[in-house]
């Protein structure tokens, strides 16, 4: 299962940007394979039996996941998260299509990090893909 989930990470640039979040119990992932399909990732560490999941879903689909998991899961790690700045630029988005949506979200939070937390802990470029593949 790890070397799945490592040959996706590798492989994750390939069609485009993706999305890359760690925290200290888990690892979360969106994957362009074309426009209008991303695959959701996902590999926990405190599930021994089957920490790695994977998952196909259209743009408009996997946009509300990411924000669902940015605004909801990643809180629990990090505390100074604006999550009604996150919100407020995801209805700016309302009227673009489901990729337009997920490379724009995508853009502006490793553009722009720091303007939702001090410490988010996303991957911002393809040399930093190694901080993933370590951690399983």
């Amino acid at each position: 299962m790890s070397e799945e989930f490592k040959a996706l990470v590798d492989s994750s640039y390939d069609k485009g940007t993706p999305f890359w979040i760690h925290t200290s119990d888990y690892v979360f992932g969106m994957i362009p394979t074309d426009n209008e399909r991303w695959i959701e990732v996902s590999y926990t560490f405190e599930e021994p039996d089957e920490p790695f999941s994977k998952t196909e879903r259209d743009a408009d689909l996997s946009f509300q996941f990411l924000l669902e998991e940015v605004e909801k899961g990643v809180t629990f790690y990090v505390e100074d998260l604006k999550v009604a700045l996150l919100k407020e630029f995801a209805s700016s988005l309302e009227s673009q299509s489901g990729a337009e949506k997920m490379n724009a979200i995508i853009a502006e939070l490793m553009s722009n990090a720091e303007k939702y937390s001090a410490n988010l802990p996303i991957i911002k470029s393809k040399d930093q893909l190694n901080v993933l593949k370590e951690r399983v």
